[in-house]
Formats: C-alpha cells, sequence, structure tokens
C-alpha cells in the first residue's frame, strides 16, 4: 500500500506524513516546492489542481490511497474526484466541523436553535453555504479569493458519492500546536509570558467552548483512519474528548506556566484588543462541542501526544513569535 498525501508539508501535513513513515507506510508528498518534505518521503512538486499531474504521481509512486489535505472549493476538488476515480482504492479528505449547524449561527449566517449536545457525525449540518463568503466577492487578486468558495459539505457530498473509490471523511477540529497560524491560545499565553498581573476576557468568550485537537494528534487519527480497513466509506470527527471552557483553557496554560496572575472577565463592550475584535462578530450562544467516539470506538483511535508535553510545545511555539 502506498500513500500520497497531496499538501503534506503544512502545518498539520508534516505531523501527518512523519506519522505514516513511523507506521512503515510508503509516503509520497505532492507539493508545490516552498517547504521541505519529512525524511523518507518520496516527492514531487504538483499543482494540485493539474489533475494530469496528479494522476502522474500516482502511478509513478504506486498510491493506493490520496490523503487530500487541501480540499476547499468545488471549482479545485470535483475534477480531482473525477481523475482519481477507478485509479486509487481510498481517497480520504480532511472536512471541518466547520459543516455543523451551530457554525451558521456562531458567524451570525442564520439563527437556527443551538444545540447544546455534543455534536455527532449525524447531527444537522449547516443550511446556508459558503461560510466565509462576503456580500461584495473578493477581487481575483486578493490571497484570500479562494474563501468565497469554500465549503466542505458539497464537498463531503461529492466524495462519498464519487463512484470508482470508497471515501473517508475526518472532520477536524480546532487545531493547535506549532505553527499554527491562527494562534488559537496566543490570547491567554502571550498576556502570561509577558507576566502581566491581569489581563481582560469578555465573559461570553470565557465561558465558550469548542472542541480542540493538538496537531499531531490529529495527524495521527488522519493516518490511522487512512489505513484502517473499517474506516472505508466512513465519516468521523476528531478533537480531544474533553472539551473544556476558554476559561478552563486559560487556567491550564497558567498553571503550566506558574503563572500567577488573574483572568478578570469583563462585558464584551468593554473588552478591547486583539481578542475583543476576533470574538466582536461572533454569536456565543452556538458552542462547537463535538462528539468523537465514534473514532475511538470503531478504529481505536487515542492521543499519541502527552498533554503537557502538547502544552510546552505551543507554548514555546507562542515564545518564539
Amino acid at each position: 500500500m502506498g500513500v500520497l498525501v497531496l499538501g503534506g508539508t503544512g502545518f498539520i501535513g508534516g505531523p501527518l506524513t512523519r506519522r505514516l513513515l513511523g507506521e512503515g507506510v510508503d509516503t509520497a508528498v505532492a507539493h508545490r516546492g516552498r517547504a521541505e518534505v519529512a525524511p523518507g518521503a518520496a516527492a514531487r512538486v504538483v499543482d494540485r489542481r493539474d489533475t494530469a499531474a496528479v494522476l502522474q504521481a500516482v502511478r509513478d509512486f504506486g498510491a493506493t490511497t490520496v490523503i487530500d489535505l487541501l480540499a476547499y472549493t468545488q471549482a479545485d476538488t470535483l475534477p480531482l474526484l473525477s481523475a482519481l476515480s477507478g485509479r486509487i482504492e481510498r481517497y480520504v479528505m480532511t472536512s471541518s466541523v466547520d459543516v455543523y449547524r451551530n457554525y451558521e449561527g456562531l458567524h451570525g449566517r442564520a439563527r437556527p436553535t443551538p444545540l447544546w449536545d455534543r455534536l455527532g457525525e449525524d447531527s444537522p449540518l449547516r443550511e446556508t453555504r459558503f461560510p466565509y463568503r462576503l456580500a461584495k466577492p473578493r477581487a481575483a487578486g486578493d490571497p484570500q479569493a479562494w474563501m468565497d468558495g469554500y465549503d466542505k459539505i458539497p464537498l463531503e457530498e461529492a466524495a462519498r458519492t464519487q463512484a470508482g473509490f470508497q471515501a473517508t471523511i475526518l472532520r477536524l477540529p480546532m487545531v493547535f500546536g506549532p505553527s499554527d497560524r491562527q494562534r488559537r491560545f496566543s490570547w491567554a499565553i502571550r498576556p502570561m509570558l509577558q507576566n502581566r498581573a491581569a489581563f481582560n476576557v469578555p465573559h461570553p468568550w470565557a465561558a465558550w467552548r469548542s472542541t480542540m485537537g493538538y496537531v499531531d494528534d490529529v495527524a495521527a487519527g488522519i493516518a490511522l483512519a487512512a489505513l484502517h480497513p473499517r474506516a472505508a466509506g466512513q465519516t468521523f470527527n476528531l478533537g480531544r474528548s474533553n472539551t473544556p471552557t476558554n476559561l478552563a483553557w486559560a487556567a491550564t496554560f497558567a498553571q503550566h506556566l506558574g503563572w500567577p496572575g488573574e483572568v478578570k472577565l469583563v462585558h464584551p463592550d468593554k473588552a478591547r484588543g486583539a481578542l475583543a475584535s476576533a470574538v466582536a462578530g461572533l454569536n456565543l450562544d452556538y458552542p462547537l462541542f463535538i462528539d468523537n467516539a465514534r473514532i475511538r470506538r470503531r478504529l481505536g483511535y487515542a492521543e499519541v501526544t502527552d498533554f503537557d508535553e502538547a502544552l510546552a510545545r505551543t507554548v514555546a511555539d507562542e515564545r518564539g513569535r
């Protein structure tokens, strides 16, 4: 069995490639030539939109499974699915928990009744589409123009119904760890590293819960699902089994760092700074509390990284910014 990873040099792609190699899997990476490939992996500079080049890589590397970390829009994914049909055995697509109905409420795209129970793989999905599309389309030269066409829901549907291979869908949580571009815990770690006596947090944000996943653990889950025979044709949520509030996460980092300060809860109208700006447009009445028991029960998934080590690596990455 050979695996071709599309996007195998990025935030999740690097740890995923190393995980596959550690499992003794013949692993190849198709990338754009902008980053180093994990030692031991074969590599090819390929534009993912060039389906002929991807197919040539599949043939040259003898790949029976393709893991696609870069499926974002119908325009750049549907032609690839069609091209791969009948030429591989398994297509593994990373999706997102942004497919769930609570997400459109969180971003104000609709006002569904919030679901407070854990969101399982069969929970209701968004009824609106294109969650990041703006009222005015982004200019063609805008590096974020692709976000106008981003939507995982139709891509999941297309992968599942494509004849010629079996699809495995993995809905990823909010992923944190070294090289996290969104710096998901910077709001808590940064003031602690600055030895501030206290910092303010809007109280709705402090109480909000969203399932997180450390990057190496998420990569291990993707690798497991790509290799496990029982994962064929299945959809799985990934992420940590517990979903603390943001305030609880802050307390965890404070304990890890030995920070003796105070997190002060304030009314959103009185909040200032980057965090206040980031959450100002969110309706935090909608949690993203994800049930990931299915992959644990059916495939035996468990985190591979000691939690304290995950915290330490996350802090070290923030310290180096």
